[in-house]
């Protein structure tokens, strides 16, 4: 009724698994809480239950999300993630859990290089170091991909210590900005990854550690919510011009 108007046939159409026995009384207690008007055969919401459906939503969407993967978000740290984000994670809709593959532990997932590759930019925060990243930035660069990459003390000590060349490079293109993220005080996620075709999210498990295991969408509303969760970090960080 959401989405307009409907007589009972309607209703249990899009309802498949309701027998229409069942259906009735529950219209009954709407009717009954003036959630639900019946004309003529048709129901439709009053303006209390359009007011009271549009709040639901994202309720609903936010259960979804959590109960998709419940063992994974509830072992997760969650205080990464600002409140007025977390709010809205609903937005991340529908996803996927990548697990960790121990015989590629070492390569980049390849749904990942795949729709990057096809993208104009790519933003990425990086907790943890993964050994293939400075040369695939390098390629992304060269391509003319705009990349922003944010990266914590430990990982940008790794960039300059043993990829500084690399770097150097991918700087030299004109496509790249690289921040220093060094609020140790703030806990960060351990992984984000957003292109205009996909949003990556890895978080620390409650024991402090990365297990590699991150969820990946490829819905609008996910890439949005992502990108404004690397922007947050992307703000308190310190841009680098040379490591």
């Amino acid at each position: 009724m959401k989405e307009g108007p409907r007589n009972i046939d309607e209703i249990l159409k899009e309802l498949p698994d309701v027998p229409r026995t069942s259906l009735l009384p529950q219209i009954k207690k709407l009717k009954e809480q003036n959630l639900v008007i019946q004309e003529e055969g048709i129901y439709h919401l009053t303006n209390v239950g359009e007011i009271i459906v549009e709040k639901m939503q994202p309720l609903l969407n936010t259960l979804n999300v959590f109960e998709k993967n419940e063992e994974f978000w509830t072992d997760r740290k969650l205080a990464p993630i600002p409140a007025h984000l977390l709010r809205r994670i609903n937005e991340i809709g529908n996803y996927s859990l990548i697990e960790p593959d121990l015989s590629h532990a070492f390569e980049l997932n390849p749904e990942f290089v795949k729709q990057v590759s096809n993208s104009n930019s790519l933003y990425m925060f990086l907790s943890y170091f993964h050994p293939q990243l400075p040369s695939f930035f390098k390629y992304l660069t060269e391509k003319g991909i705009e990349l922003s990459v944010v990266l914590n003390e430990s990982v940008h000590s790794r960039f300059a210590e043993d990829f500084k060349k690399e770097v150097e490079e991918f700087l030299k293109t004109g496509h790249a900005r690289v921040f220093k993220y060094d609020k140790n005080e703030i806990e960060s996620p351990a992984l984000i990854a957003v292109s205009d075709k996909i949003m990556i999210l890895g978080l620390f498990n409650e024991s402090g550690r990365f297990d590699r295991q991150y969820i990946i969408s490829f819905e609008p509303g996910a890439i949005k919510w992502g990108e404004e969760l690397f922007r947050y970090y992307m703000e308190i960080a310190s841009e680098v011009k040379t490591l």
